[in-house]
């Protein structure tokens, strides 16, 4: 990191993943009261983004995974928070599209380096809220960035930003996680047809409810099954792989909202159908690194 009054100087930040088992969601007119409650897993694999500023950068430049893009989400971060043309690139090693909170990752990251590459003073959760909205206005998510704000095993009790919405966390040790993916959903879609969110926030209500009663991970996972099964919204592969892992003596659920599945042990099972990635659950959440 260059000192602020050099010509050019960057500041880094980094964001895990999050992958969401169970969720119920809330929209209102304003960003930051819009939200979800339910459960999900920080994931180690994560964001890295960089912020440059220099004096050949005249306007905001997006670069993702080495591709110059307009990247939504991030721009409303930078629109709110940059004091002067900067550079961003963001390096995700994340899929994509897939439920594991890309787009919060990468408006997160986006936010804790601007807060401190233009000095601006902001608290976490404060530099946090201007990247929730930033997902809620464009649709990209409804939670995964107030659990990236955080790390862990994260219970969302009450929906709403950083700073507005509740949470609480299980403690877990960093163990192994194994996950294989198959392709995207359409979040956009998803929240936007009032008969799958009815269907979605009624089980997503019942499942924190319960988990509440024994807040565990092997509990988290069950529920987190449950929750699948109940909405509808695994494909057959999905739920051929799940109980695929159950045989082998394994927990597994999918991601929400991915054609995706994530499991403790079991990973013979997933071998076959795609790339497994095994990774750990990440205690950290959204740093300057």
């Amino acid at each position: 990191m260059n000192s602020p009054n050099s010509n050019h100087f960057t500041t880094r930040a980094w964001v895990p993943s999050h992958i969401t088992g169970f969720f119920a969601a809330r929209r209102e007119e304003d960003p930051l009261q819009s939200g979800s409650i339910g459960c999900g897993l920080c994931l180690s694999p994560g964001a890295t983004t960089i912020i440059e500023s220099s004096p050949d950068i005249e306007d905001a430049e997006i670069i993702l995974n080495g591709r110059v893009t307009d990247a939504p989400v991030s721009r409303f971060v930078i629109e709110r928070l940059a004091r002067s043309p900067v550079r961003v690139k963001t390096d995700m090693n994340m899929p994509f599209g897939s439920g594991f909170g890309a787009s919060g990752a990468g408006a997160l990251g986006c936010a804790y380096a601007l807060n401190h590459h233009f000095d601006l003073g902001l608290t976490a959760d404060q530099t946090a809220s201007v990247a929730h909205a930033a997902e809620v206005v464009n649709r990209t998510g409804l939670g995964d960035v107030i659990a990236q704000n955080t790390g862990g095993l994260v219970i969302r009790l009450e929906p709403g930003a950083p700073g507005i919405g509740r949470i609480d966390r299980i403690p877990v040790a960093p163990q192994p996680v194994h996950c294989v993916v198959r392709g995207p959903i359409s979040t956009r879609e998803v929240l936007s047809d009032q008969s799958i969110m009815s269907s979605i926030n009624e089980a997503g209500r019942a499942a924190l409810k319960d988990l509440l009663k024994k807040p565990t991970l092997e509990e988290f996972m069950r529920l987190s099954r449950r929750f699948t099964v109940e909405t509808g919204l695994a494909s057959s592969w999905a739920l051929d792989m799940i109980e695929a892992v159950e045989a082998e003596g394994g927990r597994a659920s999918m991601i929400m909202l991915g054609d995706a599945v994530y499991a403790f042990g079991g990973i013979e099972a997933l071998q076959g159908s795609g790339q497994v990635y095994t990774t750990f659950i990440s205690q950290r959440g959204a740093n300057l690194d």
